[in-house]
């Protein structure tokens, strides 16, 4: 029987080797020459509840090899049958639908004083920058890391070094207001740790005196520079209002005494304080705990809280714009 490679004759019909609309099955059967050494596969398309023969008279006889044609030698095929269907059409240039965005409306106030009022200046903010710790000799131990911050930020902001003052009650103290920065005020607690509170409120209600009796609309606020055990050497840590002392006995103190001096509940997030971590010694031991916040700060500990200052300064900026916003 003649055969075309495109086309076949299945039941008086003419069908190419491909899906039809209706999802027919698409096989393929084996056939094989002895004589020549011939395998080939030939497509059928046969329906899901009928078979077809495509060649339904025997053995399909072998085409005639031209003479100037070289032999193939195939491997058996076996029968291969695909139910998916062919993919559809896509067009490769699709048209796109422009996009058009829609009016902008502008929504007049119903007010028009609106848009002459001026918006609302910025409060003048002025910050009392305390440092808590120990008195000399103890001035170069961990306990007294606030210190050695505050001279560093004294050095950073171009400011004199904190002087013995009666200006603040005692301690040292440091005026910004000098050099053109007024809003900022060092002050360096001259009292032990453990009882540092009676000096700083003091140091705080002198400062207030000062700045009220220049001009009534400014924003004060008291920060308060001290050790922090439980962070790793020169980090920065800010909390700020009345909270846990976490067993730090100068923050107790000084919350304690604003408490019983009226200004810790006027004061709220006004009162900021920020720790400068010194680490925590591996014993938990109270006495192991209390040799590590006295003894001496190694030169690389030093250098890490001098390196702090750049961050405090950041902070500190921070929260003056916060204050001038309230």
């Amino acid at each position: 029987m003649a055969k075309s490679s495109a086309a076949q004759l299945v039941d008086g019909r003419q069908q190419r080797p491909s899906f039809s609309q209706d999802h027919h099955t698409l096989s393929y059967v084996q056939y094989h020459d002895d004589e020549q050494e011939l395998h080939w596969a030939e497509p059928v398309e046969q329906h899901p509840s009928r078979h077809y023969n495509p060649h339904p008279h025997g053995r399909r006889e072998p085409r005639p090899r031209p003479q100037h044609v070289a032999t193939i030698k195939r491997r058996p095929v076996n029968p291969i049958i695909s139910t998916k269907p062919p993919p559809p059409d896509i067009d490769e240039n699709p048209l796109l639908s422009p996009i058009i965005p829609s009016p902008l409306r502008i929504r007049r106030p119903k007010d028009p004083r609106a848009l002459q009022m001026s918006p609302t200046p910025a409060r003048s903010v002025r910050l009392l920058v305390a440092s808590i710790g120990n008195p000399p000799p103890y001035h170069t131990t961990r306990h007294s890391a606030g210190h050695i911050l505050l001279k560093s930020l004294a050095t950073r902001l171009n400011l004199p070094p904190p002087s013995v003052s009666k200006a603040l009650g005692s301690g040292s103290s440091s005026f910004g207001a000098d050099v053109g920065r007024p809003e900022y005020t060092l002050w360096q607690s001259s009292s032990m740790m453990n009882v540092s509170g009676t000096g700083t409120l003091k140091a705080w209600k002198l400062f207030n005196d000062l700045q009220r009796s220049s001009s009534s609309d400014i924003v004060t606020a008291l920060v308060v520079l001290h050790d922090e055990l439980e962070s790793s050497t020169g980090t920065i840590k800010l909390r700020r209002g009345e909270s846990s002392p976490r067993g730090h006995n100068g923050i107790k103190s000084i919350q304690q005494s604003l408490r019983s001096g009226g200004q810790l509940g006027s004061l709220g997030d006004c009162l900021i304080k920020i720790g400068i971590g010194i680490s925590r010694p591996s014993s938990r031991d109270s006495h192991d705990v209390s040799a590590w916040v006295l003894g001496q700060l190694t030169h690389v500990e030093r250098s890490k809280i001098e390196a702090a200052t750049e961050s405090l300064v950041a902070v500190l900026e921070s929260e003056i714009g916060r204050l001038e916003r309230c």
